[in-house]
Formats: structure tokens, C-alpha cells, sequence
């Protein structure tokens, strides 16, 4: 759109009766016209609308990070939506506030950005300070907004997590849909990290609970698709809160075609740009899945880490969507020297632009970012021995050193049975004793990772990529990890080698077999009986003592994985022989 916008065309827009295409187009326009924003923002006031109100191309982060403050993030801040520096017209008077909402006492209004409005309010009945979203009047006339609106309310309060900020009331007062959720006192979370000066490592930790947050929301079919540092609060206590599922949509109301009723990114312009999916950059709403999620996350965990985006968003809308769709992100050791390798690939695998190269849900990347802070080797990472060798030293550092102790003793009682003139028969006899001990300690220290090496061994098979049988061979002998890597790599029918597999494992190991069968039927494409082998796992681990799972607890959120990815995912939908898939960790 070249030209202003004229007046007949604002108030259509103001009103929520225009076409989604003009939308996107007037939208496009206004983020680059300080005329038509004055335009808007006039004719929002004739309409009653409070004088606060926030433009589509003015409201957005609630805060910018401190540390984002090179040319291109100061570019981005002038061509993205933003809110940082209150870019609101005027903070309206108290008296201009309206006084109550059904038993809400408004205190002001709150800079959180979007189309809706947001009070600090305070529940007359429990006095507890709440944060209320009001549609303004103008778009409360729209259905489809209302719609929009009322599938925010039923998607947030679905879901229960600490990390989560909840849903409490909602209703129509005065003509207007709204509802309350819980205030948070914090910070954006690119800002706390600034403020706070987090160490490499404590990021990586704040992560993960938003990452966990993220997975309670994915496993209950629910995606958040705006995901940024403003939508991330990190209250008083240090808690990350993730916040803001105005754009959310579920992903059990897909449909084959993809037009589920549910919100679009108006002309893609909605929430910033900068952290937008490939698949969102091109406007594809029915490509996103619990991938797009993981594709921010991984852009804002590299900001976290780098103070950079991972390409260059600094030029026009059209050119940061360009980028985000074409442009390689750059490797984080090139920003910074000593980055660390294994963040590194867990990054580029978060920032894939083919869908399929990514983890395939925030569990996934929860699990390799777990795996990485408990000095364990990533699945991101390809496998080799040196690679597992030196994470199992490094995680291991105690054992390690008593390792070397008992070379020394093996060394210093041969010099001393040299030196003494021990019978040689036995000072042999008692090095060997030495030097069988110190291999037992060696085994030992290499079995605690055999889980590890199996889930690498379980990618590599799955995508034919030539190295399962290397790695198989990395599994130590007589475990039921490589009798599954045999089982998988045997050509034979499944119900040929299923019996014999089965015999061969150890008591009360039946939840692996059934797990290790669901894998070979998802192989096959045989989807319903490998739904049900994983049910059948998933239900045998509840009968198990929760300290009887140990180590092998990492299968259990590969499986809850897999569990997620047939029943809702793939499927589109709710299917009844799946057990559910949250719930207590054992």
C-alpha cells in the first residue's frame, strides 16, 4: 500500500469490519507511517476506545534487553514493533480509567501492547492483584475477534503450570469481553538476564523452565506461536512466567487442509518478526506445529547467549521475513570464540529451517538442554567415541580421579615389590589384582551412558543415515540396549524376532520391549500398533517404584515423546487408547 490510508478505510479498520487482506495491508503500512498512526489513533478516540490504547505498529515487546543495543538491534527496535520506551500516545488520567469490571477495581493500564487492552487490577472479593485484558469496544462488534478472543481465554486456562501464568475470571461487562489472569511483578526475560548478569550456565538453567512450561502446553495440544522475551516474565522470585497466548492455537482442531477456525498472524505482522518460524515468515499458518514453538525458542535462547539474532533482521519487514526464510544463522562461535560446541548444536538444530531437522518438541530440546547441565553427551551432537570419552570424563571427574589413583597404587606397589624383592610370582599376582579392579571401574563409568549412545543409535536408525550399526557398536556387550539394537537392525518380520527379543531381557524390563517394539511399527509406518506398544509401555513404568526407574528415567521422556507425536500431533486429534502424557514424573 503506497498511498495514506483515506478516512472511510480507518474507520472500517478501527470498527474490525475490514478484510483480512486489507489488514495486512493497512498493518504493513502503519508500521512505517506516522501520519496513518495519528489517523488510527483519532479515530479510536471518536469511537470511545480509552485514549491509551496501543497501535498495532507501536505496542508489542513489553521490554527490550539492555544488551541488545548494536546497530542492528537498535534497527530492529525502529522497524519492529515495540513498546520499550512507552510508546504509548498518553497514559490516560485516573479519572479517564473506567472504575470497575464485575467486581474489578482498575489501578492502570498496563503497556503489554497488542489490539486488546490490559489493566492492573485488583479483585474487589479477594483483594488479590490481577491483570485484565479488555477488547476495546470498537472490535468486540467482530465475531471473528470475540472468537479469537473467547479461544485465548479457553486455551490459556487449560493449561496448570508453575511456569505459566493462569487464567482466572472472564466474562462481558459493559458490552465488553475480558478476562483476568495473574499480575506479574518481573521483568522481560532478556532484560533480567541483563539486570541479573547470569553466568553462561544459570541462562542455560532459567531456560529449561520455560522450555518445561512450553512442553505442558505442547503435550495439552496447545502452541503458543508468539513466543519472544516480552512474553517471558521472570517475577520476583527469579520464576520464569510464560504469558500472552493471544496468537495460540490448538493443534487438536487442525484439519486436513489446515483451516481450522483459530487466530491468524494478521499479514504476519502480529507479534516480532524477529522471532518468527520460516513457516510463519510465509505466512503458512497451517504448517505450524510444536516446531515453530521450538524454532523461537531456539532464536531467543541464541539471544540469551549472544546478545545477536541469528541473522540479520535490521532492514525492512520484507527483509527480515527474507532472511528468516533463506539466510544460514550464524554459528555462535563466530561471535563468540569460546562459545561451547554442544549449546552450539542444540542452537543450529532449534534454528533448522526444514521443520524435520529440528526437535520435534520442547521436550526434546528440554531433554538435550537437561542432558548438557548434567555433563552427559547431547543427541544434537553426532556420536563418536572420543566425544562420548571425554563427556564421560568430564561429568565423571570424581571416578576419573580415582581412576588415576588406582594407576598410581598399580604403579607404586610394582616398584615397591621391585625394590623389596618380592617374589615375582607374587607381585604379579598382586598388580593383576590391581589392574583387574581398575578395569571394573572403567566398565562401570562407561555403562552409567549406554542411554545415551541408545538414543543416538534410535536417531541414526530411524533416519537410515548409514551410522546405527557404528554406534550399536559403541553398546556395551550383554546389556538390553544392544539386544534392542540388534532386534532393530534384523531385517526379519517383527513377529518373526519378537518373541526370542523378549525372552532375552531381564526381569521386569517388559516396558523396554514394548517400547523398543512401538519403535520398530513407527519404522514400518505402522502407526495404530506402535501407539499401542508405547501405551502399554507407558502404562507398565506407572507400576513401578519411583526410585525403580533410575537412569532410565531419560527413556521415559523419549517415550512420553512419542506418545505426544502419534496421538496428537500426527493424528490431528484426541486418541482414546493413548494414556495421557503429563503428569507426575517418576
Amino acid at each position: 500500500m503506497e498511498n495514506c490510508l483515506d478516512k472511510e478505510l480507518v474507520e472500517r479498520y478501527v470498527g474490525g469490519r475490514c478484510s483480512e487482506q486489507e489488514q495486512q495491508s493497512i498493518e504493513a503500512h502503519i508500521s512505517g507511517c506516522e501520519k496513518c498512526r495519528r489517523l488510527i489513533r483519532s479515530a479510536r478516540s471518536k469511537a470511545g476506545e480509552p485514549a491509551g490504547t496501543p497501535d498495532p505498529a507501536e505496542a508489542g515487546d513489553h521490554e527490550r534487553s539492555d544488551q541488545a543495543t548494536d546497530a542492528q538491534n537498535e534497527s530492529l527496535t525502529r522497524s519492529m514493533p515495540d513498546a520499550s520506551s512507552a510508546t504509548f500516545i498518553k497514559r490516560p488520567n485516573e479519572k479517564d480509567l473506567p472504575s470497575t469490571y464485575e467486581g474489578y477495581q482498575i489501578l492502570e493500564e498496563l503497556p503489554l501492547g497488542g489490539q486488546a487492552i490490559v489493566y492492573k487490577a485488583v479483585h474487589k472479593a479477594t483483594k488479590m492483584r490481577v491483570a485484565l485484558k479488555v477488547l476495546p469496544p470498537g472490535m468486540s462488534a467482530s465475531a471473528k475477534t470475540r472468537r479469537h478472543f473467547e479461544l485465548e481465554v479457553e486455551l490459556a486456562a487449560s493449561l496448570n503450570h508453575p511456569n505459566i501464568v493462569a487464567i482466572r475470571d472472564s466474562g462481558i461487562a459493559k458490552g465488553q469481553y475480558y478476562f483476568s489472569m495473574e499480575y506479574v511483578h518481573g521483568q522481560a526475560l532478556d532484560r533480567y538476564v541483563s539486570s541479573e548478569q547470569l553466568s553462561f550456565r544459570e541462562k542455560i538453567k532459567l531456560f529449561t523452565k520455560v522450555c518445561d512450561a512450553m512442553t505442558h502446553a505442547h503435550q495439552r495440544g496447545v502452541i503458543h506461536r508468539d513466543l519472544k522475551p516480552s512474553n517471558i516474565l521472570v517475577d520476583d522470585r527469579g520464576e520464569p512466567r510464560v504469558l500472552d497466548f493471544g496468537l495460540a492455537k490448538a493443534a487438536t482442531s487442525w484439519t486436513a487442509a489446515g483451516t481450522a477456525d483459530m487466530p491468524t498472524m494478521t499479514g504476519q505482522i502480529k507479534g516480532t518478526v524477529a522471532y518468527m518460524s520460516p513457516e510463519q515468515a510465509i505466512g503458512r499458518s497451517d504448517l505450524t506445529d510444536v516446531r515453530t514453538d521450538v524454532y523461537s525458542l531456539g532464536v531467543i535462547l541464541y539471544l540469551l547467549l549472544t546478545g545477536k539474532f541469528p541473522y540479520d533482521v535490521s532492514g525492512s519487514v520484507a527483509e527480515a521475513l527474507d532472511n528468516i526464510q533463506n539466510a544460514d544463522p550464524v554459528r555462535p562461535r563466530q561471535i563468540i570464540s569460546r562459545f561451547d560446541s554442544d549449546i552450539e548444536a542444540i542452537l543450529l538444530k532449534c534454528l533448522a529451517k526444514d521443520r524435520v531437522e529440528r526437535y520435534q518438541s520442547a521436550a526434546e530440546l528440554l531433554g538435550d538442554l537437561e542432558r548438557w547441565l548434567d555433563g552427559l553427551p547431547i543427541v544434537a551432537k553426532s556420536v563418536s567415541s572420543l566425544y562420548v570419552l571425554r563427556k564421560i570424563v568430564s561429568r565423571h571427574r570424581d571416578t576419573a580421579k580415582i581412576m588415576g589413583l588406582l594407576t598410581v597404587i598399580v604403579l607404586a606397589f610394582s616398584y615397591m615389590g621391585y625394590y623389596l624383592n618380592m617374589d615375582r610370582v607374587e607381585a604379579k599376582e598382586y598388580a593383576e589384582t590391581i589392574r583387574r579392579r581398575f578395569i571394573e571401574e572403567a566398565k562401570t563409568t562407561f555403562g552409567l551412558d549406554r542411554q545415551y549412545t541408545f538414543l543416538a543409535f534410535l536417531e541414526a536408525w530411524h533416519k537410515n543415515d548409514g551410522r546405527d550399526g557404528w554406534i550399536a557398536g559403541l553398546l556395551g556387550d550383554g546389556s538390553k540396549e544392544k539386544a534392542a539394537a540388534a532386534f532393530l537392525l534384523n531385517p526379519e518380520a517383527i513377529a518373526e524376532k519378537e518373541a526370542s527379543f523378549r525372552q532375552g531381557l531381564p526381569d521386569g524390563y517388559g516396558w523396554f520391549g514394548d517400547f523398543v517394539i512401538g519403535e520398530s511399527y513407527l519404522k514400518e509406518g505402522i502407526e495404530s500398533e506402535a501407539l499401542e506398544a508405547y501405551g502399554h509401555s507407558y502404562q507398565a513404568i506407572g507400576q513401578l517404584p519411583i526410585d525403580g526407574f533410575g537412569r532410565d528415567k531419560l527413556l521415559k521422556s523419549e517415550l512420553k515423546a512419542r506418545l505426544y507425536e502419534l496421538s496428537v500431533v500426527n493424528e490431528g486429534g484426541h486418541n482414546e487408547s493413548a494414556p495421557a502424557v503429563g503428569g507426575q514424573e517418576k
